[in-house]
């Protein structure tokens, strides 16, 4: 059974149960973690990806809202050079390529997200393998970013630790991961009413190793070198599970603005949105 991130110990109960695997939350500190065994560096993502138009639906389409509120918050009027980490099929590297000033590369462990960016969006700043192992050079970076990336990590300190020294003094850290608290609830009513049929998203036990809160996420970038962690909001993908549908994404939207909404009213206590944090 897996240990806490953070306790290093298994005391901890089941709190969802996701087609026969447990999803546990530590009795010591609450951290949501799955009891699922993954190898350390899985890099089996993308290796079954032929359909290009299905790929550029979800990956860039349904990305480009949530991309372009990144850029004009982070990027605009400005000018340096950006690592997007765990990459996945380019998407993210080749839109800010295009933003002016910017110079864009991109890191992924999977050979077929590799194979994906530089064979059909031919792009050439692409690297394939853990960011541990890339040859850049320590403070070469004014932003990096990780897009739904941290909640695959069995441990995630290495990748976090490197983000730092890669980082220009001042440079900027982002990361986008689910909300733990809200993925949990959001699953448990969805199993309720629905129960477990085939193909449907609860926590992605097999995949998302950890889910973060506020709290958890900002821990862990503090253990990593990182001392100013701010949360804020950008609008969600266009999709749901993966899927467009005008009622799915009506109500995903009207759940992001009043998500929005509560966190202003409380002056950031309550925050239902996805985790859009920024790391100093």
């Amino acid at each position: 059974m897996p240990s806490c991130l953070f306790c290093k110990e298994s005391n901890s109960r089941t709190v969802f149960t996701e087609f026969g695997t447990p999803y546990l939350k530590c009795c010591n500190c609450g951290h949501l973690y799955s009891s699922y065994e993954s190898v350390e560096h899985y890099d089996g993502y993308f290796e079954n990806q032929k359909d290009n138009e299905a790929a550029e639906l979800f990956w860039d389409l349904a990305h480009k809202r949530m991309y372009s509120s990144f850029s004009k918050r982070y990027m605009a009027g400005m000018n340096g050079r950006i690592l997007d980490v765990g990459a996945g099929l380019g998407f993210f590297v080749k839109f800010a390529s295009a933003i002016d000033g910017w110079e864009a590369f991109g890191v992924e462990i999977s050979p077929g997200g590799h194979r994906f960016a530089t064979e059909t969006l031919k792009l050439t700043n692409f690297y394939c393998g853990k960011l541990e192992d890339q040859p850049f050079e320590p403070g070469s970076f004014d932003i990096i970013t990780l897009w739904d990336v941290i909640e695959h990590l069995k441990n995630p300190r290495p990748v976090l630790q490197k983000c730092r020294l890669l980082l220009k003094d001042g440079g900027i850290l982002f990361m986008h991961t689910p909300n733990g608290e809200i993925q949990l609830a959001k699953a448990k009513i969805k199993k309720a009413l629905f129960g477990e049929k085939e193909g449907t998203h609860f926590l992605e036990a097999k995949d998302h190793l950890h889910l973060y809160k506020e709290k958890s996420l900002r821990r862990i970038l503090e253990e990593c070198g990182f001392r100013r962690t701010k949360f804020v909001h950008l609008p969600p993908i266009q999709a749901v599970a993966g899927k467009s549908g005008f009622l799915r994404l009506f109500l995903k939207n009207k759940w992001w603005f009043w998500s929005v909404a509560a966190s202003k009213l409380t002056f950031g206590r309550l925050n239902w949105d996805n985790l859009f944090a920024e790391a100093r």
